[in-house]
């Protein structure tokens, strides 16, 4: 399943600007499929993960919260005024792996606020915002097993999620390596597969592993081994309704307008380098030269648009901090 690159998928469509005025009464984009579902329900469907920490995850409280979800929060904001809709409120949707798709195709969320990476397979069949992060598929190992790589896992049981990348690289090394695959439903289930002896390895995203690891009651009892399954990265994206390219345009001119105005910076460093809430652990983890050229890129498609896209920018600037 080939991977869009970063570059491809912040062309697909150029941001318009998300601004007041920016959908009046009588403008086409105002009777865009998922602008008229919205108006007609008078709320948003945002889905979320249970536990793909830090992007999208839930407090003590189940409320979701992230990174992921907190561009979300900086997303709807923008369309309150550009529809007009000041009394426009949002609803959460859980969302496993597996459902992500059929749920946005079958209109039960309107936008996915969690990480999913960006492929040529899926994007037949949703659509995706501009990239905002980058990651490596990795494998997470108990201390003492010996496991230094996947090459290592001959004869043994490696875990991973249903429906995700991970799943399909991991078994393009099946047969060479014999290991044993197991599945799990979720970030949660594979990582108990792991915790409680199950599976030896578990093979997911770098930056997620770190969440699960950093979260855990003994994050030293785990460690992330060997060199990255793919040469290619991970691209992140929100997953938006297909065939809709008038709302990805408004939420691409959200993102853009962040990653312009370093607030994607200032997230990630909220959300990656400071004590993690509920958690208190930290990450530690800084952007590396991907992410980096991923915010660069989504930059250039808002000025491309001039400067009239600073209205963009106003719309974002009052939006609730992360974590709310």
């Amino acid at each position: 399943m080939p991977r869009l690159s970063a570059v491809a998928a912040t062309a697909q469509v150029t941001p318009s600007v998300a601004g007041e005025g920016a959908w009046a009464a009588d403008s086409p984009a105002d009777d865009a499929p998922t602008i008229a579902r919205i108006r007609e329900r008078g709320r948003i469907l945002l889905g979320y993960r249970q536990a793909a920490i830090p992007f999208s995850y839930v407090d003590a409280n189940d409320q979701p919260m992230g990174l992921s979800w907190a561009l979300c929060q900086r997303i709807v904001p923008a369309l309150q005024r550009a529809m007009a809709m000041p009394e426009l409120r949002s609803t959460p949707v859980r969302v496993i792996e597996q459902m992500r798709g059929p749920l946005i195709k079958g209109d039960a969320i309107d936008i996915d606020c969690a990480p999913s990476t960006v492929t040529a397979e899926r994007a037949q069949r949703v659509a995706f915002s501009l990239p905002y992060y980058a990651a490596h598929i990795r494998l997470m190992v108990r201390q003492g097993t010996g496991i230094e790589s996947i090459g290592d896992m001959r004869g043994l049981r490696l875990v991973v999620v249903q429906g995700t990348t991970a799943e399909r690289i991991v078994r393009a090394q099946h047969a060479r390596t014999g290991f044993q695959l197991l599945m799990a439903r979720d970030y949660d289930d594979a990582f108990r597969m792991l915790r409680e002896r199950r599976a030896q390895a578990l093979a997911l995203d770098d930056v997620l592993l770190e969440g699960l690891r950093a979260t855990s009651r003994a994050p030293n009892a785990y460690r992330i081994v060997g060199a990255p399954l793919s040469d290619q990265p991970e691209y992140y994206a929100l997953v938006l309704p297909p065939d809709d390219p008038a709302f990805k345009a408004q939420v691409d001119a959200v993102l853009a307008s962040m990653f312009r105005s370093g607030e994607m910076a200032q997230l990630q460093r909220e959300w990656f380098q400071a004590a993690l809430p509920p958690y208190g652990h930290r990450l530690a983890l800084e952007p590396g030269a991907e992410v980096l050229t991923l915010w660069e890129n989504g930059a250039r498609e808002l000025e491309a648009e001039g400067d009239g896209n600073a209205a963009a920018q106003d719309a974002t600037a009052s939006s609730p901090q992360p974590g709310s």
